[in-house]
């Protein structure tokens, strides 16, 4: 059987679309109400390159292993 090249990608593209609007949502029925809408997209940006960092961290973890 086949594996599909296009389960990634069509997560990835599912999830940038759905969780800044989650986001958004969620933090609108706080107090900050309309702010937090405008914070959810800075937030997602954070999260966004804290994923990324780690990925590559992990990936690339044996070129910048310290030997002992």
């Amino acid at each position: 059987m086949q594996r599909s090249l296009t389960k990634g990608p069509i997560t990835g593209s599912i999830l940038l679309f759905a969780l800044p609007l989650m986001r958004a949502y969620l933090l609108s029925a706080t107090p900050l109400g309309v702010t937090g809408i405008w914070l959810s997209v800075p937030i997602g940006w954070a999260l966004a390159d804290a994923i990324g960092i780690g990925y590559y961290l992990k990936k690339h973890r044996a070129k910048y292993a310290v030997q002992a």
